[in-house]
C-alpha cells in the first residue's frame, strides 16, 4: 500500500537526518581540534516502485558518511618548533607505541617529547621518521618507501653532546717579500675526541721569492710532519704562488696545484686538508711587500651540548649544539595515497589504509608531497557558518519528515475505521 510506503519513507528520512545531525554535531564539537577532518553526510534515494501506471511506492532515503580528508584546514602559527603542519598534500606517519606498534597517518602535528624524549602528539601517537648519520645519509641504509618497515620513532632525548674532528684548514695572507723569515702561524684544530690541538704552519725563506712551508703538529720544535718545498712567487703571476717546482715530504701529501690543497696526516692517523690557494691566483697565500697578515680557518668543533632543535621545509630535523655545530638527526617523510578520501578514519584524528585509498608512498617533503612547516599547526577543516546553516536545514527537514509520518499514521487509522 502506498500509505505504508509513505510511512516507511518518512521513517527512513528521520533516520537519515538523524545521521546528518550526528555528523554536524561532531563537526561543530571538533571545530577547534588540530588536524580534524569534517564528516559529510550524503543522501541517496531508494527506489522500489515497480513502474505500474497509477501506482507508486515510496522508497525513502539512505545515507553515506564521507570524510573530507583531502580538504585541508588553515595553518596557524605556534611558538613550539615540534608543532608541525603540512603545507600541501601528505600525512605524518605515526605509531601507537614508541617501540613500534600499529601505524597510521595523521595531519595532527602537535608533537611534544614524552618522558623519554620521543615525540608524541595530543592523541598519543608517536611521530615516525628515518634516522640520519651526521653527514645526512640514512643511518640504516636506503629505507623502504612503500611501507612502514623502515620507520622509527623520532626521539630527541637520545641526542648527546657531540664533537667533530677537523677535516679542513685554509690559509689566507701575505708573506712579506725580501724578508728572511721565518713566519709561523698556529691553527687550532680538533682531534677525534673533540680536544683542541694546534697545527703550526711555518714559512721558511729559501731564496729570492721562494719559500718552504713546514707543517708541525704543535709548536715549531723537533722534526716537522712534512714540508711543501720550493713555492715560487715569481715564476708565474708575480706575487702569486707557483707550485711547478714544489715537492712534498714526510706527512705532507701530494699537492693539487689547481686547487692549492694538500693533505696532512697526523700521527693519530687524522687527515686534514690544508688549502693555501690555487696556483697563480691571489685566493690564498701571496707575496708582496708589506706585513705578514695571516688569516686561518678550520672546521670541526669540541664537545657541545644540545641547545635547540630545528626542522626545515624538507622535513630534516637538525640538532643545534652549543658550539654552533648543526647535525641532521632525522628525516620526517610524508605519506601519500592515491585517494586520501578513501582512508579509514580512526580515533585521535588518524587514518588507516584501505582498499579505496590505494597504496602507500613515503617521500621526502617537497618531493611530490607538501612541505613541513615547523612551529605551525593545521586547524580543523570545519566552517562553523556552513555547519550551522546545515543544522537549520536538517532541523526543518526532520520536522517535515515527522509531519509525513504523522499524516501517514492518521490516514492508516482512517482506513482502519472504514473496516469497522
Amino acid at each position: 500500500m502506498s500509505i505504508g510506503s509513505a510511512l516507511q519513507a518518512g521513517v527512513s528520512g528521520l533516520k537519515a537526518l538523524s545521521t546528518r545531525l550526528a555528523t554536524i554535531s561532531d563537526n561543530i564539537a571538533n571545530s577547534s581540534t588540530i588536524g580534524y577532518k569534517r564528516y559529510d553526510t550524503q543522501f541517496s534515494s531508494l527506489v522500489i516502485n515497480g513502474g505500474a501506471r497509477g501506482a507508486f511506492s515510496a522508497g525513502g532515503a539512505s545515507t553515506v558518511v564521507r570524510t573530507d580528508v583531502s580538504r585541508n584546514g588553515g595553518i596557524v602559527g605556534s611558538d613550539v618548533v615540534t608543532d608541525l603542519a603540512i603545507g600541501g598534500n601528505g600525512f605524518f606517519a605515526v605509531s601507537t607505541a614508541a617501540a613500534g606498534g600499529d601505524f597510521a597517518l595523521t595531519r595532527a602535528g602537535s608533537f611534544r617529547p614524552d618522558e623519554t624524549g620521543a615525540l608524541r602528539n595530543a592523541s598519543g601517537y608517536y611521530l615516525q621518521g628515518f634516522a640520519l648519520n651526521p653527514d645526512g645519509t640514512y643511518a640504516n641504509g636506503a629505507p623502504s618507501l612503500t611501507n612502514f618497515t623502515s620507520l622509527e620513532t623520532v626521539n630527541i632525548g637520545a641526542i648527546n653532546g657531540t664533537a667533530r674532528a677537523t677535516a679542513a684548514i685554509s690559509f689566507v695572507g701575505n708573506v712579506p717579500q725580501n724578508s728572511a723569515g721565518p713566519f709561523e702561524t698556529g691553527v687550532q684544530y680538533y682531534d677525534a675526541f673533540g680536544a683542541a690541538q694546534n697545527l703550526t704552519l711555518n714559512w721558511v725563506n729559501t731564496g729570492p721569492n721562494t719559500w718552504d712551508l713546514e707543517v708541525y703538529d704543535g709548536p715549531v720544535a723537533g722534526p716537522a710532519l712534512g714540508t711543501l718545498s720550493n713555492i715560487d712567487f715569481d715564476a708565474g703571476v708575480p706575487g702569486a704562488p707557483n707550485y711547478g717546482g714544489s715537492a712534498t715530504a714526510g706527512g705532507v701529501g701530494a699537492l693539487n696545484a689547481a686547487a692549492g690543497t694538500f693533505d696532512v696526516t697526523l700521527a693519530s692517523g687524522q687527515v686534514i686538508t690544508v688549502n693555501i690557494g690555487a696556483q697563480d691566483t691571489f685566493s690564498g697565500v701571496t707575496q708582496f711587500a708589506g706585513d705578514y697578515n695571516p688569516e686561518t680557518f678550520a672546521d670541526g668543533s669540541g664537545l657541545g651540548e644540545l641547545e635547540a632543535i630545528d626542522i626545515n621545509e624538507q622535513g630534516i630535523m637538525i640538532a643545534v649544539f652549543s658550539t654552533g655545530e648543526r647535525r641532521p638527526i632525522y628525516e620526517i617523510p610524508l605519506a601519500d595515497v592515491v585517494n586520501p578520501d578513501g582512508l579509514t578514519p580512526g580515533d585521535g584524528n588518524v587514518f588507516s589504509l584501505s582498499a579505496s585509498s590505494g597504496a602507500l608512498r613515503l617521500a621526502a617533503a617537497g618531493n611530490g608531497v607538501g612541505e613541513v612547516n615547523a612551529g605551525a599547526l593545521e586547524g580543523a577543516n570545519v566552517d562553523i557558518a556552513t555547519e550551522l546553516t546545515s543544522l537549520i536545514e536538517t532541523q526543518r527537514a526532520y520536522s517535515s519528515n515527522a509531519t509525513v509520518v504523522r499524516t501517514a499514521d492518521e490516514m492508516l487509522e482512517e482506513v482502519t475505521r472504514i473496516k469497522r
